[in-house]
């Protein structure tokens, strides 16, 4: 008999906690259901990674 993996996750929570210019940018890409990370490191700029590709979320640095 073949198990099913059930993937549950809090993504809607964690964005509602972003500042609305990252969130807004992950919305517009219309992908979250392929987004594997968002990367916030200081003093680079924000950035999503999907399946397929990588987009800049601001181009303002993150402080």
């Amino acid at each position: 008999m073949t198990q099913q993996k059930r993937i549950t996750d809090n993504l809607d929570a964690m964005l509602d906690v972003l500042p609305p210019t990252i969130r807004h940018a992950v919305e517009a890409a219309n992908q979250k259901e392929y987004l594997l990370e968002i990367i916030l490191d200081l003093g680079r700029v924000s950035t999503a990674r999907f399946v397929e590709e990588e987009i800049v979320l601001d181009p303002k640095e993150v402080t």
